[in-house]
């Protein structure tokens, strides 16, 4: 048995949301070993990338300025989608990259704020007039209670401790404020058909990968109830109905790879 298979070295891997010692690999990639625990389906690069930071130069954003349209539109999407279970209010993008979805939320009536990792990024952002940080949300000091909803789309695979950076959103919530994260789906059967070939298995890149159990498991440990955009009795609005019809129909047929998950901190 070859050191990489070995259980001396495996026990040293534990889930960051279960907790659990119990794990197999999953895939080698590009000379990096991601595993997956056996108890709740999360999955991990291990060892982790030591300088993830340096990896969002000027260029990794390049497409997302040829489609800035295109997102502006998802923005809005998304966010109607969020207005069936919460009207504006203070909302926090984090990972906000250069800042489409702040622009989008500040044109719907929300009060946007983002904080992006990226230097570059950050600062286009921030020459387009909006409140936006640079850094990562451990080290930005945001008040208690300062937002009443917070997204995170494509960020949480990223992220070195992701248990540890969702107590830090749950705390820059207001009571029954709202938690949105979109991250790719592990459980998706394009992962179950391309394994070594999807398109969102980058171990140098994505740390972390979650499908419902994993994600469902890391909101209840962090003080959250998962929750889903309603079908019938959502808040009223301008395009509310289109929105509803929508998320009814995500939530039986998922054509896309990427999961999306609300959760309301208890």
């Amino acid at each position: 048995m070859s050191k990489l298979h070995g259980e001396s070295v495996t026990k040293k891997r534990i889930c960051n949301v279960c907790g659990s010692e119990q794990l197999s690999l999953l895939a080698n990639k590009n000379g990096h070993s991601v595993f997956q625990c056996k108890s709740c389906g999360l999955a991990f690069t291990h060892p982790q990338p030591e300088s993830i930071v340096e990896q969002y130069d000027s260029s990794y954003f390049d497409l997302y300025r040829c489609r800035r349209a295109f997102r502006l539109k998802r923005a809005d999407a998304r966010l109607r989608a969020i207005e069936l279970i919460r009207e504006p209010g203070r909302i926090l993008d984090i990972g906000c990259s250069l800042g489409y979805f702040v622009e989008a939320a500040n044109a719907r009536g929300w009060q946007g704020a983002g904080i992006e990792i990226s230097p570059y990024a950050s600062e286009e952002a921030r020459q387009l007039g909006l409140d936006v940080r640079m850094g990562v949300l451990e080290d930005a000091d945001y008040p208690d209670a300062s937002f009443d909803c917070v997204t995170m789309w494509d960020v949480i695979e990223h992220v070195s401790d992701p248990t540890k950076h969702m107590i830090e959103v749950s705390r820059i919530l207001a009571d029954d404020a709202l938690i949105v994260i979109g991250t790719p789906n592990l459980g998706h059967v394009r992962f179950k058909m391309k394994r070594g070939k999807w398109r969102h298995l980058k171990p140098a890149e994505h740390i972390f990968y979650f499908q419902k159990s994993s994600i469902s498991a890391l909101l209840k440990k962090t003080g959250f109830d998962v929750v889903y955009p309603p079908v019938f009795g959502g808040r009223s609005f301008a395009g509310s109905l289109g929105a509803s019809v929508r998320c009814a129909i995500s939530r039986f047929v998922q054509f896309n790879d990427v999961l999306t998950v609300y959760g309301v901190k208890r």
